[in-house]
C-alpha cells in the first residue's frame, strides 16, 4: 500500500509535494528535539537532584530513588501512547504532535520551579514524581505520532532517510540536555548547582515548547490521513481495530522496541550518571563526554537512513543487533580506562550499533500498521517496549553493578539486548502490512 494523495500527478504538483513533505519532516523532526530535549534532562542532572530531592548517608540510595522517578516516567508511558494515539488516528496527526509537546513542555517548566526536600519535605519528591509521570505520559504519543506522521509524506524510497532525522535530532534534543548540564557543572559550584543551578535545563522549556507549538500549527495534516478521512475509512475505534486484527505485529513492534530502548537510555542517558557516579568522572566531565557521543550520534543516524534507503529495515536492523554484540563490551573497556580521551573514544564506538539500530527500527515500525491504526500501534508498541527497555535498563544496570562490583554490568546487558534483537528481527518481515522495499 502507497500513500494516497489528492494531487494530480503533475511536476509541480510533485515538486510542491515534495515541498511540502521536507518541510513537514523538518517541523515533526525538530518538535521531537525539543521533545527529547525536555524528557532528558532529568537523567543528566539525576545525580544533583539525588541529593535535592532524596538526601541520604548512603549516596548510592540517593542516586537509586532518583533513578525510580526516572523510570516512573516510563509506566505512564503506555497510557500516554493511548491517548495520544486516539487523538493521531481519530483527530489528526497534527493534533497529536501539537498537545504532546504542549504537556511535555507544562511538565519539565513546573520540574524547574519546584521546591526542593528542604523546603517542602516529601512532598517535593512526591511532586517530582507527578511532573515526571507527565513528562512519560507525553512522551508516549510523540514518536509515534513524528514517525507516521513523516512515514505518510515521504516518497516510499526516502521513508528510511527522512524518518531517520526523527531519532537524529531527538539524539541532538539529549545533546542539548547534556550541553546545558555540562555548563551548568562546569561554570557553577556545586553548592550553587545544588541550590538553583539544575533548575536552568528544566526552565529553558518554556521557549522552547511556545517555538515548537508555532511550528507545529503550520504544518498540515499527512495526504494519508486526509485521504482516510475523505474516503471514511478512518476509524473511531483504532484500540479496538488494533487488538482486534493486529495483535501479531503489534507484539513484533513491542520487542524491537525493548531491544531499542535499552540501547537508547543506557547508551544515551544513563551513561552520564555511569560516568560520574560510577567511574569518578566529574559531573561536567561526564556530560562533556556525552555530549561529544551523542553529537556523533546524530551524524551517525541519518546515515544509517541512506543505508536503509539500500538495504531495508530488516537488514539495516540486523546488522546493528551484531554490531551491538560484538562492540559493546570493548567500548565499556575503553570507557573504565579512567580517561576522558579514551572515554570518549569508546561511547562513540556504542554510538554504531546505536544510531543504526535507531533508523532502523523507526523506519520498520510504521510499516507494520494500515493508516487507520499506525499511530496508536507504533505509539503503544514502541511505549510499551520502552517501559521494559528504557525505564528498567538503567536501575538494572545500577543494581547489579551495586550488587556484583562489575562496572561492565550495562555492557553485558546491551550486547545480551543484541542477540536478542537478532533473533526477533528474523521474523519481523513476515508481520508487514505495507512498504515491502523495506524488507530486503
Amino acid at each position: 500500500m502507497t500513500p494516497t494523495t489528492t494531487d494530480s500527478v503533475t511536476p509541480s504538483s510533485t515538486s510542491e509535494q515534495q515541498r511540502k513533505a521536507k518541510r513537514a519532516t523538518a517541523v515533526a523532526a525538530f518538535g521531537t528535539l525539543i521533545e527529547y530535549y525536555d524528557f532528558s534532562v532529568y537523567g543528566y542532572v539525576a545525580a544533583t537532584l539525588a541529593v535535592v530531592f532524596f538526601p541520604s548517608d548512603d549516596p548510592m540510595i540517593g542516586l537509586l530513588n532518583t533513578l525510580l522517578v526516572f523510570g516512573s516516567a516510563f509506566a505512564v508511558r503506555p497510557l500516554g501512547a493511548l491517548c495520544f494515539g486516539w487523538l493521531g488516528d481519530r483527530v489528526g496527526r497534527r493534533a497529536s504532535l501539537m498537545a504532546s509537546i504542549g504537556l511535555m513542555s507544562v511538565a519539565a517548566a513546573l520540574t524547574g520551579m519546584l521546591p526542593g526536600y528542604a523546603q517542602i519535605g516529601v512532598a517535593a519528591p512526591i511532586l517530582l514524581v507527578v511532573f515526571r509521570m507527565l513528562q512519560g505520559f507525553s512522551s508516549g504519543g510523540e514518536i509515534g505520532g513524528a514517525v507516521s506522521y513523516i512515514r505518510e509524506w515521504a516518497e516510499p524510497h526516502r521513508r528510511p532517510l527522512y524518518i531517520s532525522l526523527v531519532p537524529s535530532l531527538g539524539v541532538l534534543g539529549k545533546g542539548a540536555a547534556a550541553g546545558i548540564a555540562a555548563l551548568s557543572a562546569s561554570f557553577l559550584p556545586s553548592e550553587a548547582m545544588e541550590a538553583w543551578g539544575w533548575r536552568i535545563p528544566f526552565l529553558l522549556a518554556v521557549p522552547l515548547g511556545i517555538l515548537c507549538l508555532y511550528l507545529r500549527l503550520s504544518i498540515e495534516d499527512s495526504p494519508e490521513y486526509t485521504a482516510s478521512k475523505a474516503d471514511n475509512t478512518a476509524t473511531t475505534r483504532p484500540l479496538k481495530l488494533l487488538l482486534a486484527h493486529h495483535r501479531a505485529p503489534l507484539a513484533k513492534v513491542v520487542a524491537i522496541a525493548v531491544v531499542q530502548n535499552t540501547g537508547v537510555y543506557l547508551g544515551t542517558v544513563f551513561v552520564a550518571v555511569y560516568f560520574s557516579n560510577i567511574l569518578g568522572f566529574s559531573k561536567g566531565q561526564a556530560a562533556t563526554i556525552v555530549l561529544l557521543a551523542v553529537v556523533a550520534a546524530a551524524m551517525f543516524i541519518p546515515v544509517a537512513g541512506l543505508l536503509g534507503c539500500r538495504v531495508g529495515a530488516k537488514k539495516l536492523l540486523t546488522i546493528s543487533y551484531i554490531v551491538y554484540a560484538a562492540v559493546t563490551i570493548p567500548s565499556f573497556l575503553l570507557m573504565g580506562q579512567h580517561s576522558v580521551t579514551l572515554a570518549v573514544i569508546g561511547l562513540v564506538i556504542g554510538m554504531v550499533p546505536y544510531a543504526l539500530c535507531s533508523a532502523g527500527t523507526l523506519t520498520l515500525l510504521p510499516e507494520m500498521f494500515p493508516v487507520q491504526v499506525r499511530h496508536t500501534g507504533v505509539a503503544f508498541g514502541h511505549s510499551v517496549g520502552a517501559v521494559l527497555g528504557g525505564g528498567l535498563s538503567p536501575f538494572v544496570a545500577t543494581w547489579l553493578i551495586d550488587v556484583t562490583g562489575n562496572n561492565l554490568a550495562p555492557a553485558y546487558i546491551l550486547t545480551g539486548s543484541g542477540i536478542l534483537g537478532i533473533a526477533i528481527v528474523l521474523g519481523a518481515v513476515r508481520n508487514a502490512t505495507t512498504g515491502a522495499h523495506l524488507y530486503r
